[in-house]
């Protein structure tokens, strides 16, 4: 799962170099952790459909883990600081303390460069 498209990627290269180095030092961070490559994948499809008010539906049937995820990525979208200890309970009780921190970061990353997408398909595009 790419934080954002080869074409992003190599239009923010031309524009801010830098800044296109750093996100694929992230994308480099997200890609070695042990997290789920399909949670990951399912975080990144719900936020790309919401932050563009497309219609969405996830895998028919959730698992719990991926239901927990999707209420902390539906609550992002709101609001992070309002994320609820029940929240990040319910995640913990499928993860690990270390997967658990990671799996916020991913969300927090995901979610960021999904908006950096489409501020740049809007803007330099």
């Amino acid at each position: 799962m790419d934080l954002v498209s080869s074409h992003t990627l190599e239009v923010l290269t031309n524009y801010h170099p830098e800044a296109a180095r750093e996100l694929t030092n992230l994308q480099a961070v997200l890609t070695e952790s042990s997290l789920d490559p399909d949670l990951l994948k399912l975080c990144s499809d719900y936020f790309k459909a919401a932050l563009r008010n497309d219609t969405w539906s996830g895998p028919e049937a959730l698992t719990d883990l991926q239901a927990a995820c999707l209420a902390v990525c539906e609550q992002f979208m709101v609001s992070v600081s309002a994320t609820s200890n029940e929240q990040v309970h319910r995640l913990g009780q499928h993860l690990s303390a270390d997967e658990l921190y990671n799996l916020m970061y991913a969300i927090y990353l995901i979610e960021s460069s999904q908006r950096l997408e489409m501020t740049l398909e809007a803007t330099l595009q």
